[in-house]
């Protein structure tokens, strides 16, 4: 089941990617000493924090594997992507509710990272169908199930989840690194 589990989590962790990136909103690295993100992009940036924040907390679970019952595991793995799914609406919804960044070409940084969150979403929801269709009875029949989101989930266009195209914008990727809002939420790592 080790090898089962493994394979699972390897499924999930190409979605769980762009998780991961999305959160990490700032960076260890100073800014600029000689410039400073305008404040009206740091809240713009503090509310998409905070709104990943949020969004994150419903993965603070991972699915929980059943060693000798691969239903049990299959559907502990339904679960986990259904809050996935959810937690991608979530920080799409941040996203768009935070509003147009106050920066040149804000909006296109916006439409290009809710679309990756959209694109992201489609293969999730793609896999939970999937995998909620699928037998499984026993071992084999769920290495089949693992292997398949696997296939499904590999195709994600952007793995590099969509801070990528936030902070390409150099007004906005300057508001990331100084956002305290970030660092408070994310840590030492923010």
């Amino acid at each position: 089941m080790r090898r089962t589990a493994a394979r699972i989590a390897f499924a999930t962790v190409s979605v769980t990617a762009a998780v991961t990136l999305l959160s990490a909103c700032g960076s260890d690295e100073p800014a600029d000493a000689g410039r400073h993100a305008d404040p009206a992009a740091l809240a713009w940036v503090d509310k998409v924090c905070s709104g990943v924040a949020t969004a994150s907390a419903k993965l603070s679970q991972p699915p929980a594997f059943a060693p000798a019952d691969p239903q049990k595991t299959k559907t502990a793995m339904v679960g986990f992507l259904n809050s996935l799914s959810a937690a991608l609406d979530d920080m799409a919804g941040g996203i768009r509710n935070a509003g147009v960044p106050p920066v040149p070409e804000g909006q296109s940084a916006v439409d290009k990272a809710t679309t990756t969150l959209g694109e992201t979403k489609s293969k999730v929801t793609d896999t939970l169908t999937k995998m909620q269709g699928a037998p499984v009875t026993d071992q084999a029949s769920l290495q089949k199930v693992v292997a398949d989101a696997d296939t499904t989930m590999s195709g994600l266009s952007e793995p590099e989840g969509p801070i990528k195209h936030l902070r390409a914008n150099a007004e906005l990727d300057l508001a990331f690194t100084e956002s305290p809002t970030c660092r408070q939420v994310y840590g030492g790592n923010a």
